[in-house]
């Protein structure tokens, strides 16, 4: 994801300044991430060769936003044939309307469920992310039906992953209720929530549906609640299940100034529309 990131952060300051060195940077890193698509993790892959080989979401998931944060450093072309690509992937392989309309973390290579840890883990914060990207794209490509389909599948993962007990969202889940092998998996993360926010609200924002308004407001309170911290400015990252602060640092390793910045700033701007 630091690829990722910094393929964003090259591709907007090109944008923002016209400097070619930037586009550059930008247009070197995304070949990179391309090029480790079949194996990201390169040498450092844990899977032994001969062994069960899975296709994981989060590649497909964040080039659907990706190449539309650069759009203006492709070429139209292969701009499209990666949207289109993008969409089908998690559309239609790791979205699984025989779970009840649920999109799953790993799938092996020929799109098939796997009954594993890996193959049955369900990432709620991952896939709500993935639907306002979708939802982007839809919007780009006019495409009522797909964003549609992606309010839908937001809505539905927000009440499967949401936590009936404490409130807010489980991080990791097991399709088949099985003890998930996360030690964190029942922890409340900041990005999460952050993200649902921005979905709920893309939701609404596109298709009038009230669900989301509803959703939006649930998911609103727990977060401000819960996660900002009311002496300084900044927000909490990791919560344990009752809602309580697990960890008291701000930034770290995972949690750094882009996730709390980007949904604050995308809710802002869709909100300044309704």
């Amino acid at each position: 994801f630091s690829y990722t990131f910094a393929t964003m952060a090259f591709g907007q300051l090109s944008l923002a300044t016209g400097n070619q060195e930037y586009a550059d940077i930008a247009k070197k890193t995304f070949e990179i991430i391309l090029s480790k698509v079949d194996n990201p993790k390169g040498k450092w892959n844990k899977f032994h060769p001969g062994t069960r080989n899975l296709k994981n979401f989060a590649l497909p998931m964040i080039l659907c936003n990706l190449a539309l944060e650069i759009e203006h450093l492709l070429d139209p072309g292969y701009l499209e044939q990666t949207m289109e690509t993008c969409i089908h992937e998690v559309m239609d392989v790791f979205y699984r309307p025989e779970l009840g309309g649920i999109i799953v973390e790993n799938v092996d290579m020929d799109g098939n469920l796997v009954d594993c840890f890996e193959g049955r883990q369900v990432t709620p914060g991952h896939a709500i992310e993935a639907m306002w990207f979708i939802m982007d794209l839809g919007k780009r490509l006019n495409r009522p039906k797909l964003i549609e389909k992606a309010k839908d599948v937001t809505l539905t993962m927000l009440d499967y992953g949401w936590d009936k007990q404490y409130g807010g969202i489980y991080y990791f889940m097991d399709r088949n209720g099985c003890p998930p092998q996360q030690l964190e998996w029942d922890q409340k993360l900041w990005w999460v929530h952050i993200e649902s926010l921005i979905s709920l609200l893309k939701g609404y924002q596109l298709t009038g549906d009230r669900k989301c308004l509803e959703w939006f407001e649930k998911v609103h309170d727990y977060t401000w609640s819960h996660f900002k911290d009311p002496e300084y400015p900044e927000w909490y990252g990791y919560l344990n299940r009752r809602g309580e602060v697990l960890l008291p640092l701000k930034g770290g390793k995972w949690k750094g100034c882009f996730h709390v910045p980007r949904g604050l700033f995308q809710c802002w701007k869709v909100l300044e529309q309704l």
